[in-house]
């Protein structure tokens, strides 16, 4: 048997006249608590944090764009300098941060 929407709405609306001819006061504090739940939603720890972090990509510093420019006409002129050890402890740094 499947129970659409309108089948529990009639269900509730009929408990709810049977209960308010059987007792009135209490039918109006459940005909109140049924009016007043809303839904809701509790989000983790680690999705506010990726909520954040995606807001935070969508916003670009101001800066940001200068400093891709001027990295952009040293590549071109081959004036841009890789710094090997910075970027492998960057990497390391990353690789232990995900272990731990």
């Amino acid at each position: 048997m499947k129970i659409s929407n309108s089948s529990l709405d009639y269900i509730n609306q009929t408990y709810t006249n049977t209960a308010a001819k059987a007792n009135p006061e209490k039918a109006a504090v459940e005909s109140d608590a049924l009016e007043t739940k809303t839904d809701s939603i509790n989000l983790s720890e680690k999705t506010r944090d990726l909520q954040k972090i995606s807001q935070a990509m969508e916003t670009e510093p101001e800066d940001r764009t200068e400093r891709l420019k001027e990295i952009k006409d040293q590549v071109q002129a081959n004036q841009y300098n890789i710094n090997a050890e910075q970027i492998a402890e960057k990497m390391i740094g990353s690789i232990t941060d995900e272990l731990t």
